[in-house]
C-alpha cells in the first residue's frame, strides 16, 4: 500500500486486504488447534498493520491533493510536493516539539515518520491544514469504530507474549463484560455482549466501513 492520487484506490486496496484477512478467520471455530491459534495471531497482527498503514497513507494522500471517491480534488493550506514533505507536515502537526528538535525539516523519510492508530490524529492534521475532506473523515469517525482501541491490545500480546500484554487483554475482556476465556485467541471468537458479533469479525467490518466513509 502507498500514497495515492485517488482515495478510492486506497479504499479498494484496504478493503481487499480486509477480505483476505476475513478468509483466514471466518472458518476458525472453537476448540482451537495450534494452526488456528497461529492463524488468528497472524490475522490480528496483519489487521493492526493495515490500520497503521492505511491511516498513514490516507493522511498523506489527502495532503497531496488526492481525489475523493466522489471525484473532488482535495485542497488544503499546504501543498507538499512529495510523500516525504507530507510526512514532515504530519510530524509538525502531531509532534511540534519533536519537529522543532529535528530543526523543522522540509522532508522526513518514511522510517522516521510518525505512525498512529487513532484516526483522531488524522483529524487533527486535517484541521491544522484545513483539508477539504475533513467532513468525510468526521462522518467516518461518527461510527465510533472499536477496532482502533481494541485490536492493538491483542496485537501487542501476539507480538510480545508476556504477563503485562496478557493482563491488558484481561482488562479489555473485563471492560467488555466477558469472563471465562482461557486464551486471547478464544476471546477473539467470542460474541460481543449486546450484538453477538465475534470481536474479530466486528473489527474487520469496522475497518472496511471506516475507510469506505472516509474516502
Amino acid at each position: 500500500m502507498q500514497s495515492v492520487s485517488d482515495l478510492g484506490k486506497l479504499r479498494d486496496s484496504t478493503i481487499s486486504r480486509v477480505r483476505r484477512i476475513e478468509q483466514i478467520v471466518s472458518p476458525i471455530t472453537t476448540p482451537l488447534g495450534s494452526e488456528d491459534r497461529r492463524a488468528l495471531a497472524f490475522a490480528i497482527i496483519e489487521l493492526d498493520n493495515l490500520v497503521v498503514v492505511g491511516l498513514k497513507h490516507y493522511t498523506k494522500s489527502s495532503l497531496l491533493r488526492s481525489r475523493t471517491a466522489a471525484g473532488a480534488r482535495i485542497t488544503a493550506t499546504v501543498t507538499p510536493g512529495s510523500t516525504e514533505e507530507a510526512a514532515a507536515l504530519i510530524y509538525r502537526s502531531l509532534n511540534p516539539a519533536g519537529y522543532a528538535k529535528k530543526h523543522n525539516p522540509v522532508v522526513i523519510d518514511e522510517r522516521d515518520e510518525i505512525t498512529f492508530r487513532d484516526p483522531k490524529k488524522a483529524e487533527k492534521v486535517f484541521i491544522d491544514y484545513s483539508a477539504s475532506n475533513l467532513p468525510n473523515l468526521v462522518v467516518a469517525l461518527s461510527l465510533n469504530a472499536l477496532v482502533f482501541d481494541e485490536a492493538k491490545v491483542f496485537r501487542h500480546f501476539f507480538a510480545h507474549r508476556a504477563k503485562n500484554t496478557f493482563d491488558a487483554v484481561k482488562v479489555l475482556a473485563s471492560n467488555l463484560g466477558v469472563a471465562g476465556f482461557d486464551i486471547p485467541e478464544t476471546l477473539l471468537l467470542r460474541g460481543r455482549p449486546g450484538s453477538g458479533v465475534r470481536l474479530v469479525d466486528g473489527w474487520l467490518a469496522d475497518v472496511e466501513n471506516f475507510f469506505d466513509l472516509a474516502t
